[in-house]
């Protein structure tokens, strides 16, 4: 990902997108004229928000993750070994069809449409370049210790798959679990990022 895909949401609050994990290694930023800063992780973001060494001094007031985990590629807990493998593979062709696994629910083929309209200005050969290198990297650090205060967990996520986080999130650190009725990315049905921090239950969507 990179910003592009989220464009087109109503977001009133200043955003920082923090994207490409080709390596563990994040930029500084200035967090001290913000006396708010919330977390929304999505995906590996999960992952890499455990990882990245944010300023001692910064209070985080919400955190919420999506449809990831903090073992990002595992059989039990994240993204099964083989599909991993798979995905590094991924070329021009290919990416087309792992975007649509992204979409999931009712609303799937109409969400999957606005994406194709609002791509991430990346390569797919820049996102293979990721996946390797978080391969090299993910198996020689320690388990992220973060905690969200809540988790929202897609019932169709063909990406990370729903029983894998529901395995990670009841077994290994328990959080408060919202269910989407969505798939892996989940943005479209709502009208900001905004949204998430208000905790309240959007199963029915």
């Amino acid at each position: 990902m990179d910003k592009t895909p989220f464009s087109i949401l109503k977001n009133t609050c200043d955003i920082l997108y923090v994207y490409d994990y080709t390596t563990p290694d994040f930029p500084n930023f200035d967090f001290s004229p913000y006396k708010n800063v919330n977390l929304l992780a999505f995906s590996y973001g999960v992952y890499a928000s455990g990882i990245a060494q944010l300023p001692k001094d910064l209070k985080i007031t919400k955190s919420i993750a999506i449809n990831g985990t903090l073992m990002p590629v595992n059989d039990k807990y994240g993204v099964p070994i083989r599909q991993f493998e798979l995905t590094e593979k991924m070329d021009s062709k290919t990416v087309v069809k792992f975007r649509e696994r992204l979409f999931g629910g009712e609303k799937a083929k109409e969400h999957f449409e606005i994406f194709e309209q609002n791509l991430p200005q990346r390569s797919a050969q820049s996102c293979t370049e990721e996946l390797i290198g978080m391969k090299k990297y993910v198996p020689a650090l320690p388990l992220p210790t973060r905690k969200f205060d809540t988790v929202y967990l897609a019932e169709h996520d063909r990406c990370v798959p729903t029983r894998n986080q529901i395995n990670f999130w009841n077994e290994i650190q328990h959080s408060n679990i919202i269910n989407l009725q969505t798939g892996h990315f989940p943005f479209y049905n709502y009208n900001s990022l905004e949204e998430f921090f208000t905790f309240q239950r959007h199963s029915e969507r």
